[in-house]
This record gives structure tokens, C-alpha cells and sequence, in this order.
């Protein structure tokens, strides 16, 4: 995606490193199923469980409880990215190219799962850091917690305004991560969480499945969002492909209107796009937790 116009000059040896910087992962991919969509609007209708037995005495009469549904229909999402790179990776040799091109694509479909969790919790655009248009954030609706000098009282406090839903999940941001990394028993001096390493690739909290990024905070958001964690039923958000993810080399025009052509530039374009659909079926299953102002 970089629009830089210089060429890349390609080794004779060409060797993949990875660079010292955490690429952030979704969080919804890994603790929400997805569950496969069709090209059409589909309609959740929300079943709120009512009925409690009720104690009769012999010849009395009988009472009812009432379904209550409520609609809830799915929002479609086209995600794009697009990556230049010089026309000479055409010249190198097959093995390497099949190498660059591999990483181009692997880098291009991670940023499609993180914008599903960019435009699931925060209503972001992640290329642009700005709010999108029509779309309703999850942490606008969900429970909202104002964090204490204390993360560990936080979690409490969030799992309290969730009691009445099955809590499956635990997204949070690398910070809050940190943050409880950090907590220890005053009498031992042991972590308080052991179970969240040094790389903060959090496995479980608490017994609970539990994932860390930067979505979670929407790093690449232009206004802070000031959340540090979202814990509730992962279930509740539904969300799966429309369409498969493709691929394509693009190698004239202007693909991403940057103003540079890319013949112009001896540059080549590879794109990969995908259609997501997802519905949110119960904000309030959900609660985060915000840093105070």
C-alpha cells in the first residue's frame, strides 16, 4: 500500500525477515467462529429466551409467555488493499519472486482481518483512521467501564455488567495486556497473570479465551478511542465471507489513484479484495473498558 514510487531493488538472494514490529491480528477472527454468508441481506432474528416454569394448583388455570425476537440484519463490508512494487520483481528468479509475492499476499489478507475488527468494534476506516458512514460501533453501545489505577478490579467491574451472558472472550489491547502482565502477589511476588507472556500473545485469562492487539484500541484510528479491552459473548457477533479473498496483478492504470501510473513508473500493482458480512446481535452482551478522560 505504500506509495512511495522509487523502485525496489531485488537482491540475487532474496531471504524473508521478519520485521521487529508486532503486525496486529483480529481478534474477532480468533475468538468469534466465522460462519459462512450468501450474497444477500440476511436477518438475525434475536431469540430472548422468557419462559420460567410456573407452579399451578390442580384445576387452575393455566398462563402464558410470549417470544420475544428482535431483527437484526447483517451489514456487508468491501475490503481492498493494494501494494506497488518495482516491475523488476518480474525478472527475478522464479523462487524468489514466488517468495515476495507470497509475503505481498499473506501482509495484504492479515490487514483484511484486522479492518473486520476496525469496522466491528470502532466503525473506522483503517486506511484513513476516520469514522465510517453508516456503520454503528460495538463499544458505542456496549457496557462502558471507566478504567481504575487498578486493572485487576476492571476486570471485575466488567465481568459485573455482563453477568447475565455467557462470557466467551476477552479482546485486549496490547497496553491492558502489559498492564496486567505487570500485577503481582504482594506476599510471593509471583504475576498475578502468568498465563499473558512477554509477547503478549495472550492464549486465555482467567480460563477465558483471550486474544491481544492493536484493533482493539484502533491504533491506526485518528481520534483516540481510549479502549483498552472488550469482554462479553463472542457469540454475538456474527460475521463470515461473501465472497473469497482474490488476487490480482495489476500492471496499468492507476489502481489505488495515487496520481502515479504505474506504467509510467515500472511498477506493478498486486490487489487482493474480499466481501465481509457481520451482525452484532447484542451490544450490551458485551462491556468495555475505556480509559478515563
Amino acid at each position: 500500500m505504500a506509495n512511495d514510487t522509487t523502485k525496489v531493488a531485488l537482491p540475487k538472494s532474496v531471504v524473508t525477515t521478519v520485521l521487529n514490529k508486532v503486525k496486529d491480528a483480529s481478534t474477532i477472527a480468533a475468538l468469534s467462529p466465522s460462519t459462512p454468508q450468501k450474497f444477500a441481506d440476511a436477518t438475525y432474528l434475536v431469540f430472548n429466551p422468557t419462559a420460567e416454569a410456573e407452579v399451578v394448583a390442580e384445576g387452575a388455570k393455566k398462563s402464558g409467555s410470549e417470544i420475544s425476537t428482535e431483527p437484526v440484519v447483517a451489514k456487508r463490508v468491501k475490503v481492498v488493499t493494494t501494494t506497488r512494487v518495482s516491475d523488476e520483481l518480474k525478472w527475478a528468479d522464479e523462487d524468489n519472486q514466488l517468495e515476495i509475492v507470497s509475503n505481498i499476499i499473506a501482509d495484504q489478507t492479515a490487514a483484511i482481518g484486522r479492518a473486520l475488527d476496525y469496522v466491528v468494534y470502532h466503525a473506522i476506516n483503517p486506511k484513513t483512521g476516520l469514522a465510517l458512514d453508516g456503520y454503528t460501533a460495538l463499544t458505542a453501545g456496549a457496557n462502558a467501564i471507566t478504567a481504575t489505577d487498578n486493572p485487576s478490579t476492571d476486570i471485575d467491574s466488567m465481568t459485573d455488567a455482563v453477568l447475565d451472558y455467557d462470557i466467551n472472550g476477552f479482546a485486549l489491547s496490547r497496553k491492558f495486556a502489559s498492564d496486567l502482565r505487570k500485577l503481582r502477589v504482594p506476599a510471593t511476588g509471583l504475576r498475578l497473570y502468568p498465563e499473558i507472556p512477554l509477547s503478549l500473545k495472550v492464549g486465555n485469562i482467567d480460563g477465558i479465551p483471550a486474544a491481544a492487539s492493536g484493533t482493539v484500541n484502533g491504533r491506526l484510528a485518528k481520534t483516540d478511542t481510549k479502549v483498552l479491552g472488550i469482554l462479553g459473548d463472542f457469540n454475538a457477533i456474527k460475521w463470515g465471507m461473501v465472497r473469497d479473498m482474490m488476487s490480482e496483478i495489476i500492471e496499468f492504470g492507476d489502481p489505488d489513484n495515487t496520481g502515479n501510473d504505474l506504467k509510467g513508473y515500472n511498477q506493478v500493482a498486486y490487489r487482493t479484495e474480499a466481501v465481509l458480512a457481520y451482525a452484532v446481535l447484542d451490544p450490551k452482551a458485551f462491556s468495555v473498558l475505556k480509559a478515563g478522560a
